[in-house]
């Protein structure tokens, strides 16, 4: 009886993995439509090159400020809820996106979207409470494939819909959605056991942050989470402008050069960083892929070919591919075991924070002071990056993984 209840548990924790699986995809998807189109549409409103990096930092800032939150808010109400909430903050974010007729709207469209989509938290927590110690890793690995491929197939598919207008792709976006919250209502159970996920990732407050921040063996991994989050936004927001200037790109074209980035980031991931990871060099796969992302980012605007351009986009892929989860991993091991989560979280902020800053600073620089401008300071920031990563303390070789999971690649 006991196997049987143990068989019978394992398969719903697999079922619930598969299912959050879906969800987190899902919303990446929808997300992903949404990065190639928005520097478009935001100048046919008539935004400048500056204020088109606003409205791209405008959404990360929104999942900053409601990640935490919504993280504590689910260990006290349940996972279900406080998914289905923000699911259909998503759904409303997407619907005035296709509402958009003004620079405005689509400001609000892109935080109601933001508060919407900063539900990673709450997935992560999910897993932690459906898996056990052994297998957790498994179940947060599986949160970042679904990552790498909603980012994959997002941008494919606003592609082949930007035919269609770029006002209804927010609406497809919102059918994404509205997908993702009817698959949860109806399907996606709560939890047997709650744990403190959340509260352990982001209730520990100032005190713990600035300790954490000062502490002389984890702030130096933590730097180069918020520096390469900041350059590879800075490249985000910025790259649309580039090939329109360059190219003449449509939407569509625009597309397709982000997927390209994304299947060149998930190949690294799912093929040469699983090989290297089994070797304990994640200080030397840091310190490689701070090295190419830096050369990716200033050979991107010398280019005037298609050709050239995408071979500097090959080195950037390659070397964020290989940067962020060896960083992760290192980041993990380096953290005390009772504070891996906080940890963790403040990791997590500060990506978030960089990918504030980084269209703001990337567009800003690319409307005043030329093209060149915003790679200079994405290359300048990795070189910085590159720097730090030779001085990260040696992990303890025997510590558990954990792996945490980006809002975007």
């Amino acid at each position: 009886m006991a196997a049987n209840n143990s068989a019978t548990g394992d398969k719903k924790a697999k079922m619930s993995l598969g299912l959050i699986f879906l969800t987190v995809f899902i919303d990446l998807v929808g997300f992903g439509l949404i990065i190639p189109i928005l520097p478009t549409y935001a100048q046919q409103l008539h935004a400048s090159d500056a204020m088109v990096g606003l409205v791209i930092a405008a959404y990360s800032l929104m999942q900053f400020l409601f990640m935490p939150f919504w993280g504590r808010l689910s260990d006290k109400v349940g996972r279900k809820p406080i998914l289905l909430i923000s699911l259909t903050a998503s759904v409303i974010g997407y619907v005035l996106w296709g509402f958009s007729y003004s620079l405005p709207m689509l400001f609000l469209a892109r935080m109601v979207a933001g508060a919407g989509n900063a539900n990673i938290a709450v997935a992560q927590a999910y897993v932690a409470d459906v898996t056990t110690a052994e297998n957790r890793t498994k179940g947060m690995a599986l949160i970042g494939i679904a990552f790498g491929l909603g980012f994959v197939f997002g941008p494919a598919i606003g592609g082949f819909a930007a035919g269609l207008g770029l006002q209804t792709i927010g609406f497809i976006a919102a059918g994404f959605s509205l997908v993702d919250l009817v698959l949860t209502a109806l399907i996606l159970p709560e939890p047997e056991k709650r744990s403190h996920a959340g509260e352990e990732r982001f209730g520990n407050g100032n005190a713990f942050i600035m300790q954490t921040l000062k502490d002389k063996k984890l702030s130096t991994s933590l730097a180069i989470f918020f520096l390469s989050t900041f350059a590879f936004a800075n490249m985000e927001a910025t790259l649309v402008l580039l090939t329109q200037q360059y190219f003449h790109f449509t939407p569509q074209q625009n597309s397709n050069l982000f997927v390209y980035v994304g299947v060149l980031i998930l190949l690294v991931q799912g093929g040469l960083v699983r090989r290297l990871a089994k070797k304990n060099i994640e200080k030397r796969m840091v310190s490689a892929g701070c090295f190419l992302t830096a050369i990716g980012l200033l050979f991107t605007p010398v280019f005037h070919s298609v050709v050239g351009l995408c071979v500097a986009l090959a080195f950037l892929a390659v070397g964020s591919g290989i940067n962020t989860p060896a960083n992760q991993s290192i980041l993990s091991k380096l953290s005390p075991p009772e504070k891996v989560g906080g940890v963790l979280g403040v990791g997590q902020s500060l990506s978030t924070l960089g990918r504030i800053l980084g269209p703001a600073v990337g567009a800003a620089a690319f409307g005043t002071l030329g093209a060149f401008c915003p790679y200079v300071i994405g290359a300048v920031a990795m070189v910085v990056a590159f720097l730090f990563s030779l001085k990260l303390p040696a992990p303890d070789k025997s510590a558990p993984t954990a792996q945490p999971v980006q809002t975007a690649v």
